[in-house]
C-alpha cells in the first residue's frame, strides 16, 4: 500500500477541520467514532519561527483511553483556509508533492504507524527540515492521526474509518517577512436598538505573507463622551490566526445598562494590534443609537402617574380648605356650622337716628311761644 493511496483514503473520510478549534490550542484534542473508539492527542497545534536551512524535531502524544490496543497511522497534508469563519481544508500530499515550498513536504514522520496499548500513551515523532531556498513568510501543514480503515467494500473503497484528528503546524520562515493587515469591516447588526445589546462584527484581512493574530478591544462611548464599556477581541485562551491572503471574521457583544439616561447616540471604536511584537495597530469607528422606548414608557408613565396623583391631592386639599372657610366643611364633619353674623334691617338702622332727633328736639325751647 503506497503513501498516495493512504492519503486518499484518509481524505475520503475527513475532508476538513475548523481552524478556529485548532488555533485555540487547548491542552488536549479528542475525537470519537460511532463505535466508541476514541483518540486523544496533545498538543494539537505547533507554531515555529525558523530560518532557511533549519531543522526542528518534536512529537505528538497519542493517548488510548479504550479497553483494547489501538493502532494509529500518521500522514502529513497541506492546510489552507476555506472561509472567514476560521474553517480550513486539508490538501492531500499527492496534490502538492511537486511544490518544494510546501511545509507538508518538509515534514518527516519517523514512525507513521504506532500501536498504543489500552490505558497508555505513545509518541509519534516527526521533524521539520526547512530548505535553504524556502520563501520567507508563513507555511502551513497538518499531521493527521487516526485508526486505519476497518473494512473494504466490493468496489475497492475503504469504509468504516473510526476517527481521525489533526495537529496543525504553522511555520514562519525568516527573511523578507511582510506583516500587513487591515480592518475590512467593522459594523453592528443594527443601526438602532431598543435594548443596549449590540452584536459587533470585525473582519480582519491579512495582506502580508505570514500568519497574524490580531487582538484588541472595542470601546463604547456615550454621546457625552463617557465610556460605556469595553469588549475584548481575540484574547485569552481562544486565539484565532489569520493566514496570508485571507480574511477572518471576529464577533463581539456589548451589553449596556438599561436606564432612561442611556438613550442617545453611541460611538464604538475598535483597535487591533498585530505583528510579531503586536506593535502595529489598526482602528475603525462606527456609531449606533440606543432608544429604549420600553424603559422610556415605563419611567415616563410612572412619572406622569405621580404628577397626576399630586395634582388631584392638591386640588382636593384646596377645595376642602375653601369649604371649611365658607362654613360648609364643618357641617360635613359633624360640627355645627357657624351662623353668619346678623346684619340690622334698614328700619333698625334708621331708628337710632330718629330717636336721637326726638331727644334733641325735647331740649330745644321755642322762644316764639314765650312772648
Amino acid at each position: 500500500m503506497n503513501t498516495t493511496s493512504t492519503v486518499k483514503k484518509i481524505f475520503a473520510s475527513c475532508a476538513a477541520v475548523t481552524l478556529a478549534a485548532a488555533c485555540a490550542a487547548p491542552l488536549l484534542s479528542h475525537a470519537q467514532s460511532e463505535g466508541a473508539t476514541s483518540l486523544t492527542i496533545t498538543p494539537p497545534f505547533f507554531t515555529l519561527n525558523v530560518s532557511p536551512g533549519d531543522s526542528w524535531s518534536s512529537s505528538i502524544r497519542v493517548v488510548n483511553t479504550n479497553t483494547s490496543s489501538l493502532t494509529v497511522r500518521a500522514v502529513t497534508a497541506g492546510f489552507a483556509p476555506s472561509d472567514d469563519q476560521g474553517h480550513g481544508t486539508f490538501v492531500p500530499l499527492a496534490n502538492i508533492a511537486n511544490d518544494t515550498d510546501q511545509l507538508a513536504n518538509w515534514i518527516t514522520v519517523r514512525e507513521p504507524s504506532v500501536t498504543v496499548p489500552p490505558g497508555t500513551a505513545a509518541d509519534v515523532p516527526f521533524s521539520v527540515t526547512v530548505p535553504k531556498d524556502a520563501s520567507p513568510g508563513g507555511h502551513y501543514a497538518a499531521i493527521l492521526i487516526g485508526t486505519p480503515p476497518a473494512a473494504k467494500s466490493g468496489n475497492g473503497s475503504f469504509v468504516g474509518v473510526s476517527s481521525y484528528i489533526s495537529a496543525l503546524i504553522f511555520v514562519s520562515v525568516s527573511g523578507d517577512v511582510k506583516e500587513s493587515g487591515a480592518i475590512q469591516e467593522f459594523s453592528s447588526d443594527r443601526s438602532w436598538y431598543a435594548d443596549p445589546d449590540v452584536n459587533f462584527t470585525i473582519r480582519f484581512a491579512n495582506d502580508g505573507n505570514v500568519h497574524l493574530r490580531p487582538a484588541g478591544q472595542i470601546e463604547v462611548y456615550t454621546m457625552l463622551g463617557h465610556e460605556a464599556g469595553r469588549v475584548s477581541i481575540n484574547q485569552g485562551r481562544d486565539l484565532g490566526y489569520v493566514l496570508p491572503s485571507s480574511t477572518r471574521r471576529f464577533g463581539a457583544e456589548w451589553q449596556g445598562p438599561m436606564t432612561l439616561w442611556g438613550i442617545g447616540e453611541y460611538t464604538a471604536v475598535v483597535t487591533l494590534a498585530y505583528g510579531s511584537d503586536q506593535s502595529k495597530t489598526v482602528s475603525q469607528t462606527i456609531t449606533f443609537w440606543v432608544l429604549p422606548w420600553k424603559k422610556v414608557v415605563e419611567d415616563v408613565g410612572g412619572f406622569l402617574a405621580v404628577i397626576v396623583c399630586f395634582v388631584i391631592f392638591v386640588r382636593r386639599y384646596i377645595k376642602r380648605t375653601l369649604m371649611r372657610e365658607m362654613g360648609q366643611w364643618g357641617g360635613l364633619a359633624g360640627i355645627p356650622p357657624v351662623p353668619p353674623p346678623a346684619h340690622p334691617s334698614p328700619q333698625e338702622a334708621v331708628a337710632p337716628h330718629e330717636k336721637h332727633n326726638k331727644e334733641e328736639s325735647s331740649d330745644v325751647v321755642d322762644l316764639r311761644k314765650r312772648r
